[in-house]
């Protein structure tokens, strides 16, 4: 069977799409051996017989990637091998792009076009786009050395909006995505010397607060009256910063002060020898990372140990990442540090806390991914998985334990809707810990049950019981609203008809009001002069901020597929509508 989204074959058996998770309904799969009526039929009707959509406009990072070298390969080797060693390419290529949440939209020769965004967005695919870029060069190094060759890979990535859907000549449709973005990143992949990537300015725009980036030039690209800044990616910063924010603008937290109170009272109650648990949940753009700063800030003078590590949305696919980013952040390393970085600062952790057995630096420098010694190394190769996670739990329970006896511990964990299952299993056995030791875990999430994640705050309430405090956030009231834009923008200047459109648009959410005064400062809406915000012109209408539609969409796309078809027809009935109409139009 064929998935009608992203065309991927699937068991006939199947209830979703192995690819892109799509609900598979009977009537709406087609067989490979179908024929040309059959795919028509498939192509232009949906479920109950009304026809689909032609396509949706989406936001959508493109990667192009070229494999070079295959010509001159080809005056050497036979056919054959050139067909196998570019296969072995593609190999390597095509699962450093799924590990992020890419889709092969198509192999073009020795090039492959990857979709980020496109049959399912995230919230951060500009990011999974440079990471996959990254990997893709490092993948193609070690195929080098492994077969002796010399082929090079030179990459073009680019962001925005194109429209998505089903392409293509009736019974011959595919699902694909067009538009200039796409034809700007082939160009960029083209510009683009052996061995680097060249990044399109979208692209740069959203993520260069985490990679570090070469000045930017200004490219000739056929098609384009206008020269293309591009800029050519260099590596991952050592010290990432934050994609949220406005840079050169700050307020004082807002609306948020009873929340930071209670977690200062939590953190009194551990310097006191409780322990406990805190739940921080709220929707995306509440506030809940900037609580935690605040709270953290606030903590400076206090004698406690702040350990805090971060999920990321690509993260529950990998073993035991949650965990790595705690210790690393208990042994004060970054996440580009290298190995002797890595081993050394282990080390010493482990001689000051004196309290660990000498096993715990091979079981804890083998979660780190640090070559070990012949002795560790065979300890640890002896073990089978079930084992070995035994051994990470024990080893982490008698590293808090001696850190405990020397101060309290916050233990924060920040996105745990997006945690990977097997550091969440070893964290809620770690819980029971907060019982006897003065350390305090804080857990910050979005309200997702469904998530693997998830399990912590059930498991939290179950063990820990009257020392788990929830800290639910909601939307800023109006007053709050306006005084965040005020603290902003200082107000004064701006008309109160702009400041309205703010708040109507950003509906409470701290992030969405930022980045709505982002779009309008870098539209010219709004300027700084002689020290105050003034309006450039006219503001009648404000839509919704790139960064927001990505986020949007990335909720959207994880709604059933039925419920997406709801949606889309009430969104073209208006922002409110009467569930009359919207029945009347679905059943027309």
């Amino acid at each position: 069977m064929v998935c009608p989204t992203c065309q991927k074959e699937n068991p006939s058996d199947a209830r979703y799409c192995l690819a892109c998770g799509a609900a598979l309904a009977s009537t709406n799969l087609v067989r490979e051996d179908a024929t040309p009526a059959d795919r028509l039929t498939a192509d232009d009707r949906g479920p109950n017989g009304a026809p689909q959509l032609e396509g949706e406009r989406r936001l959508v990072t493109i990667l192009f990637a070229d494999v070079s070298g295959f010509t001159a390969l080809s005056e050497q080797l036979d056919a054959e091998e050139v067909c196998r060693l570019l296969n072995s390419c593609f190999d390597v290529l095509v699962p450093v792009a799924e590990r992020y949440g890419g889709v092969v939209d198509k192999f073009i020769g020795d090039q492959v076009m990857t979709l980020f965004g496109a049959p399912v967005a995230h919230e951060d695919d500009p990011e999974r786009a440079l990471h996959a870029a990254l990997d893709m060069i490092q993948a193609v190094a070690e195929l080098n050395a492994q077969h002796s060759t010399t082929l090079g890979i030179h990459i073009g990535v680019n962001t925005g909006l194109v429209v998505a859907g089903q392409i293509g000549s009736h019974g011959r449709r595919q699902y694909t995505v067009i538009g200039d973005a796409v034809n700007l990143a082939a160009r960029l992949q083209e510009a683009a010397p052996q061995g680097q990537i060249l990044v399109g300015p979208d692209t740069h725009r959203r993520t260069a607060p985490l990679f570090d980036f070469a000045p930017p030039s200004a490219l000739a690209v056929k098609g384009k009256t206008e020269l293309v800044q591009a800029h050519r990616l260099l590596e991952r910063k050592a010290q990432p910063g934050s994609v949220r924010g406005l840079a050169g603008l700050r307020s004082p937290m807002v609306g948020r002060s009873t929340e930071l109170e209670h977690l200062l009272q939590r953190t009194t109650e551990a310097q006191s020898g409780r322990g406990g648990a805190v739940i921080i949940s709220g929707e995306a753009g509440l506030g809940k990372s900037r609580l935690v700063v605040e709270w953290q800030t606030a903590c400076a003078e206090r004698v406690v140990k702040w350990v805090q590590g971060q999920c990321l949305s690509y993260s529950q696919s990998l073993p035991y990442h949650l965990l790595t980013a705690l210790l690393r952040s208990l042994t004060g390393v970054p996440t580009a540090a290298g190995e002797a970085e890595t081993r050394a600062a282990l080390r010493k952790l482990l001689r000051k806390l004196g309290g660990p057995s000498r096993d715990v630096y091979a079981y804890l420098g083998h979660l780190l991914s640090i070559r070990l010694e012949s002795a560790d190394k065979e300890r640890v190769q002896a073990l089978d998985p079930q084992a070995m996670q035994a051994q990470y739990l024990s080893s982490l329970h008698q590293v808090l334990k001696a850190l405990a006896a020397h101060r309290p511990v916050v233990l924060v964990s920040e996105d745990v809707h997006w945690a990977d299952p097997s550091s969440a299993e070893i964290l809620g056995r770690l819980l029971p810990v907060a019982l006897d030791l003065p350390i305090l875990f804080c857990f910050v999430t979005r309200p997702e049950p469904s998530s693997p994640g998830w399990k912590l705050v059930t498991t939290a309430r179950e063990v820990l019981r009257e020392r788990v405090s929830e800290l639910s956030l909601h939307a800023l009231d109006e007053t709050n609203s306006r005084q965040l834009i005020a603290n902003l923008l200082q107000v004064e200047a701006i008309p109160e008809s702009v400041r309205t459109l703010i708040l109507q648009r950003a509906e409470g959410n701290p992030f969405f009001v930022e980045e709505v005064i982002r779009m309008l400062i870098e539209r010219g809406a709004i300027a700084h002069e002689d020290g105050r915000w003034v309006a450039q012109q006219e503001i009648r209408a404000i839509e919704v901020p790139d960064n927001l539609q990505a986020l949007l969409l990335a909720r959207i796309d994880r709604l059933p597929a039925e419920v997406r078809e709801v949606l889309r027809v009430a969104a073209v009935i208006g922002r409110q509508f009467s569930v009359q109409v919207l029945e009347q139009v679905l059943q027309g």
